[in-house]
């Protein structure tokens, strides 16, 4: 049995009652899961932006999550039977630096896995890497990635993150070494990334999930050809396509519901919690 979940933004903004509702709900599921469908063990997925860290102190943001953490702590020491992998996404890029400088982190942390069950394969990824691939401006995963890792660390108090990120990175320029072709518009490329999804993905979604459902996949995303994607990130799911599905979100915009995706006997189920 695999579980994967994906956009669930743990202490996504401060002081906002539904962001602590979704929260609570989401500490509600991992105890469900805990005690249904992976009670005799199987697979845990975090797909990514599972912690919300984008221009928040990130420790901070964790002792907000402490909860959530602990019942993570718990299953993972549960027998050693339930498998917990965690994806870094663009919201909480830190948390694979973090995987790698500490000795005893608990889960095993990576920007991609390769799982099986009953026989079939399926590739999983957090889905922001689509989105560099789908965005109009540039297509340099490297400075996506870099500027991912350092709104991480922008902290709770810099105000325009955006602008400051864009100041510090024009005198380094070490976030646009991979750039073959630079935009005209740079800055407007930059504040392209730091939108909320439901505006910064509106002109790239269907072009992200056409790229996920693409037969050239195995190439550009270094998948085998019999494999299935499971993605994130654009917050909507959708059933298994062309070799595709997404898990959607914990209900952030624009989806309205908590997603999860199922799989059990190699067949990928959409569930609702």
């Amino acid at each position: 049995m695999i579980i994967a979940v994906s956009d669930v933004h743990l202490a996504e903004k401060k002081d906002d009652p539904q962001v602590e509702k979704d929260d609570a709900q989401f500490l509600e599921f991992l105890k469900y899961i805990s005690d249904n469908q992976l009670k005799d063990g199987g697979d845990l997925v975090l797909l990514g932006d599972i912690v919300d860290l984008w221009r928040r102190d990130f420790v901070k943001a964790m002792m907000q999550s402490e909860k959530v953490i602990e019942k993570l702590m718990e299953m993972k020491s549960a027998n050693n039977k339930i498998n917990i992998h965690y994806l870094a996404g663009n919201h909480d890029y830190h948390i694979l630096n973090l995987g790698s400088i500490l000795e005893k982190f608990p889960f095993t942390v990576s920007k991609e896995l390769r799982l099986a069950d009953a026989g079939k394969k399926f590739f999983f990824m957090h889905g922001y890497q689509l989105e560099v691939l789908a965005n109009p401006y540039y297509k340099s995963m490297s400075a996506y990635e870099a500027f991912s890792e350092g709104l991480c660390m922008a902290g709770d108090d810099t105000g325009d993150a955006a602008d400051k990120l864009w100041a510090s990175y024009q005198i380094s320029k070490a976030a646009l070494d991979g750039l073959k072709r630079l935009p005209s518009d740079i800055k407007g490329a930059l504040d392209s990334m730091f939108n909320p999804p439901k505006d910064r993905l509106a002109n790239v979604h269907s072009e992200i999930d056409r790229i996920a459902m693409s037969s050239a996949r195995s190439l550009y995303l270094g998948m085998d050809s019999d494999e299935t994607l499971v993605f994130g990130h654009t917050h909507e799911p959708f059933p298994i396509e062309k070799g595709a599905i997404n898990t959607g979100s914990w209900r952030k915009s624009p989806c309205p519901d908590y997603t999860y995706l199922e799989i059990n006997r190699g067949i990928a189920k959409s569930q609702r919690f």
